[in-house]
């Protein structure tokens, strides 16, 4: 789910990255959302929600900010892994990215007609898994349109619409 999400910042990334003078490349985007959403799941489900919570707040994200710093080194590393360029160029595209990214999500929760606390729990609880997530039912809502933790493309796709608006 949350590689489906890190996926509508697609174009607006592209954008930052070109205009930047990290000198990312072709790919970099796509690398920087596949690699977030790995680092972030495996934080889900380990339980630091930190980031999570972060980047669905509806706060405006520091690139100073702790989580940021925490999440650079593992993104960085995995940049450098999928692009084959050095730490400090890795360094320098996550540094970029990663408060825009925060950012990005933390407009559009701002944005959306549910409580920001309701989608940023939701999100989290969804990440974690596991039965009784009883957030999961209301990002199941927000994503099908009632059903219960629904959380097909379609459903996806009715969530962008709402937090789009």
């Amino acid at each position: 789910m949350l590689d489906q999400l890190l996926k509508m910042a697609d174009g607006p990334l592209q954008e930052l990255l070109a205009n930047s003078s990290v000198n990312a490349g072709p790919g970099a985007a796509s690398a920087i959302e596949s690699t977030l959403s790995s680092i972030l799941q495996s934080k889900a489900k380990a339980g630091d929600l930190t980031a999570i919570k972060e980047m669905f707040s509806g706060n405006d994200t520091d690139p100073d900010s702790p989580v940021v710093q925490n999440l650079a080194g593992d993104l960085s590393s995995g940049l450098m892994d999928k692009l084959g360029i050095d730490s400090k160029q890795a360094m320098s595209i996550a540094m970029t990215a990663l408060p825009f990214i925060m950012n990005f999500f933390n407009k559009r929760v701002n944005d959306a007609p549910m409580a920001n606390n309701d989608i940023m729990n939701s999100v989290a609880k969804a990440l974690q898994g596991g039965p009784g997530a009883g957030g999961a039912d209301i990002l199941g809502t927000l994503l099908s349109g009632g059903g219960k933790g629904g959380m097909d493309l379609g459903g996806l796709m009715g969530m962008g619409k709402g937090l789009f608006k």
